[in-house]
């Protein structure tokens, strides 16, 4: 019995000084997703709707919210209608294709001692004068389709669109609120998501980016781990904890691992010692 005793408890030993070992070479760390947007409206007005709620998955150019905007929506109308206009360039064109006629036709005659300088003089005025006419009809077209443009970027302006692929975290506005600037959405980029660890300052230099690290998320039983990527290493050692910043990244393709989890990493060919890195991640 006393040899079964002993067997049992040198076996148990073995274990925990195995799992001491894992724990050794494994840092703490917390999954966050990769950016969190507060959206908000580059002008001020009242919201007219919200399409989308707290949890609600959205893709990137996503229109999520717009602003009130019917006299924006009529002005972009009237500019369309006097950018399409093209009845003044027509006119004009046909003034200086009369003008370059006759202009010949008094030069022929001219050439022929049939009319006088002063009708010929008389008839380049008028050509030149068509021409310029036509120039000066060209150029408010093109200010009308500048001006449309214009319109269309202000009523655009009003129609808030999402930047990222991602999850609606808050909500902060209804329709029929006043927007002054303030956010109207939290979202939430979760593909990729970014791990923060903290290392301690006997590994600076062991770890560098590119590298790879395997990710272990603190979800419920599972011990599922995942491959990331160094993506940013802390050059300045913060002095009173005596440890470097590093972040990683992990492809999260259909939102499969959630954010905001607590979870231990570990870096390949890189060995930690426990006892320098007891700094919990924030």
């Amino acid at each position: 019995m006393t040899k079964l005793f002993v067997s049992l408890f040198l076996f148990a030993s073995a274990g925990s000084a195995v799992a001491q070992s894992n724990n050794a070479n494994q840092l703490n760390c917390r999954i966050e997703p990769s950016t969190m947007i507060a959206l908000s409206s580059p002008v001020v007005g009242v919201i007219s709707e919200v399409l989308v709620d707290k949890n609600s998955k959205v893709e990137k150019g996503t229109v999520v919210a717009r602003l009130e905007s019917s006299v924006e929506t009529a002005t972009a109308e009237l500019r369309r209608v006097q950018a399409e206009l093209h009845s003044d360039v027509d006119a004009q064109r046909l003034q200086l294709d009369f003008s370059q006629r006759n202009l010949e036709r008094v030069n022929n005659l001219y050439e022929k001692k049939a009319a006088s300088f002063t009708e010929l003089d008389k008839a380049k005025t008028e050509r030149a004068i068509a021409a310029q006419q036509l120039q000066q009809a060209q150029d408010r077209k093109r200010q009308a389709d500048l001006e449309y443009k214009r319109a269309l970027a202000d009523l655009q302006k009003r129609t808030i669109v999402s930047p990222v692929s991602g999850i609606v975290v808050e909500r902060f506005k209804q329709p029929g609120e006043h927007i002054d600037f303030e956010p109207v959405l939290k979202i939430a980029h979760l593909d990729p998501l970014k791990v923060e660890v903290f290392a301690p300052s006997s590994l600076y230099g062991a770890i560098k980016e590119g590298m790879k690290a395997t990710v272990t998320p603190e979800l419920g039983s599972t011990n599922k781990t995942y491959t990331a990527d160094v993506i940013l290493v802390d050059q300045v050692i913060d002095g009173p904890s005596n440890t470097f910043a590093i972040r990683l990244s992990i492809p999260n393709p259909d939102n499969k691992i959630p954010s905001g989890l607590k979870c231990k990493v570990s870096f390949q060919g890189v060995t930690l010692n426990l006892l320098d890195a007891k700094r919990p991640a924030n």
